[in-house]
């Protein structure tokens, strides 16, 4: 949610801030600005709706101006509307932020007293009013100081006072040629250019120009100008993604490429992590590094948000079955809040695509406060989770820019499987349910499973189809495949806007039996395993109630294709990758039917790919 572009340089700044914006889209927006630095004054436009209005009303300037910011607004205080969007201006500076200013209203309110006037809702324009300011007051009190000097002092003024986490940057009309900034847990990446420097919120707006970059320190302000970014504690790193990967390659849609991409996603995350025997110990990154890790764990955490949380609940069964490892699964923005135990032997496992989920990143931080051995499972190796774990598992999912994830949620669940898997080999445990080299095989072929589930990519989008005049769906499984169905079920909402729950199958008859009658739909998730009997019954009783069913189950299941309106079959797999190859089915039912709906697959509504607030 929310992006930030800012360049200074030699070029015109309009069309690199249009293009980072365009870029940055798929986080989520609802509107959208910039501010160039003109000869005599800014040049500020802002815009609510899509980029492509903000395109509209530039038409004709940003001729000659050649530093500017833009921003894309996700509406966290105040409507999404033009008053509301980013630019904002305060006297002498315009600013874009990311983050929350948690007490900005205690600050707007000594403002107010003291004279200063408002025209947003917002908690950024409260940011560049206390700014402005204070520079104002320092210019008062010494006339004759150099104004960048002062500019930099009141930016640290204020940052006193300001609490939450956020990243700004800003311009001044005094001081033409030069962007300032900082990052105070919002993520910032810079580049220096060989005509100029560029400041974005996301790699996507940065790699199309350089893949050199730097990840913004915290709590440091940097100044960009034409030689570059200057800013203390600055390294220099390269990014081997380039700019087609984030392009569509022929597809309908990004999610449609990144459903497709799934098999070489899962392939290339395994490639050199599976050892030749299968049991030996899997091959990580800092191999002594891991084995320190996991070495005297009594309990593990693992801390998510939304489908991340789906691929940790998932990974309890592994480290619980295969590891006979305690294993806690918490939603990240109620876990620091509950006071959780860290005894000693504790492991805390954070997942998220971006690396940047702020309630996620905050969990992190209260276990490494604790002094708690922390890892992380990420899809973005230098986010701001990566980085601040103490070991990284990286998926190898790529950049993912539909804003429901598909590709880097399978990506989590083959490394957690994996890791599952090691951990209990290295706990010396062997599972008397099933064998270890059954999982590895299963891990093994995964690759070309997903590959015959998606050549049948066009019937699972047809029945999706059929699917948008139900009044509810409900998605439902036993053991590994509760989270999958919880996991389906959040796929429709986001696509589909339609209601959709998942549910334990064992719980329906204990509530969700009550909502059973024609224009139900239930998918249910029953692969021949343990729970299978079980789940089959559950079936009877919906069927018996008129329910529309649609069950997903092992290939040449006659009972399941008996008893359903729709059976997909799926090919025959180990008990630890059945969940990863039942999440496809689902990703494609919700996009037929979203499709069918005319939705907006790549950015529904109200949603962000990267939640960078509480």
């Amino acid at each position: 949610m929310c992006g930030i572009v800012g360049y200074v340089g030699e070029r015109q700044a309009l069309p690199i801030l249009l293009e980072g914006l365009k870029r940055l889209e798929y986080r989520g927006y609802d509107s959208a600005g910039f501010a160039l630095q003109g000869p005599v004054d800014f040049e500020i436009k802002r815009n609510a709706g899509p980029v492509d209005g903000l395109v509209e009303v530039s038409k004709g300037l940003g001729l000659t101006e050649k530093e500017g910011i833009a921003h894309t607004r996700w509406a966290t205080h105040g409507a999404p509307n033009e008053t509301n969007a980013h630019p904002h201006r305060a006297g002498e500076i315009v600013l874009v932020h990311n983050g929350i200013i948690e007490n900005y209203a205690e600050i707007k309110e000594r403002l107010t007293a003291s004279g200063v006037k408002f025209s947003s809702q917002t908690d950024t324009e409260v940011f560049a009013q206390l700014i402005e300011a204070k520079r104002s007051r320092l210019a008062e009190d010494s006339p004759g100081a150099n104004p960048e000097t002062t500019l930099i002092a009141a930016m640290k003024a204020a940052m006193a006072e300001v609490e939450g986490h956020y990243a700004i940057v800003l311009m001044s009309r005094q001081i033409p040629g030069k962007l300032y900034g900082i990052q105070n847990g919002a993520p910032l990446v810079g580049s220096t250019l060989k005509d100029g420097a560029l400041i974005a919120s996301d790699l996507q707006a940065v790699i199309p120009h350089h893949n050199e970059v730097s990840f913004l320190p915290k709590g440091e302000i940097f100044i960009a100008d034409r030689d570059g970014i200057h800013c203390a504690g600055l390294k220099v790193e390269k990014i081997d993604w380039t700019a087609d990967k984030v392009e569509k390659g022929g597809y309908e849609s990004f999610m449609l490429k990144e459903i497709f991409q799934q098999p070489m996603v899962v392939a290339d995350t395994l490639t050199g992590r599976l050892p030749s025997d299968p049991k030996s110990p899997f091959i990580w990154d800092h191999q002594k590094a891991h084995e320190v890790l996991w070495k005297n764990v009594k309990r593990l955490y693992l801390v998510a948000c939304g489908t991340s949380a789906h691929a940790a609940m998932a990974a309890k069964y592994f480290f619980e079955r295969w590891a006979r490892l305690d294993c806690q699964v918490d939603i990240a923005s109620e876990f620091r809040y509950r006071d959780p135990v860290f005894e000693p032997g504790t492991v805390v496992g954070v997942i998220s695509q971006s690396g940047e989920t702020a309630d996620t990143l905050a969990a992190l931080r209260l276990a490494n406060e604790r002094g708690v051995s922390t890892f992380s499972i990420c899809n973005v190796p230098n986010s701001t989770i990566a980085r601040e774990s103490s070991f990284q598992y990286p998926t190898k999912a790529g950049p993912e820019i539909g804003v429901a994830s598909t590709k880097a949620f399978t990506a989590q669940l083959t490394v957690l499987c994996a890791l599952a898997l090691d951990v209990g080999r290295l706990r010396g445990i062997q599972s008397a349910r099933d064998t270890e080299q059954e999982s590895f095989l299963g891990l093994a072929r995964l690759p070309q499973d997903l590959d015959h589930i998606l050549s049948r990519s066009e019937e699972f989008i047809r029945i999706g189809e059929t699917l948008g005049k139900q009044r509810i769906i409900l998605f439902v499984g036993r053991g590994t495949m509760f989270p999958i169905a919880l996991e389906g079920a959040l796929k429709f909402k986001e696509l589909t806007y339609l209601p959709a729950e998942g549910f334990a199958a064992g719980e329906l008859k204990h509530g969700p039996i009550a909502y059973i009658d024609p224009e139900v739909t239930v998918i249910t998730l029953a692969p021949k395993d343990e729970w299978y009997q079980k789940t089959v019954s559950n079936l009877e009783e919906i069927r018996a109630r008129g329910g529309h069913l649609i069950t997903l189950g092992t290939e040449g299941d006659r009972v399941l294709e008996g008893l359903s309106d729709s059976f997909i079959g799926l090919p025959s797999a180990a008990w630890g990758t059945a969940p990863i190859l039942s999440a496809i089915p689902l990703q494609l039912l919700a996009y037929g039917c979203a499709r069918a709906l005319d939705r907006n697959i790549d950015k529904p509504r109200n949603l962000a790919k990267s939640v960078t607030v509480e």
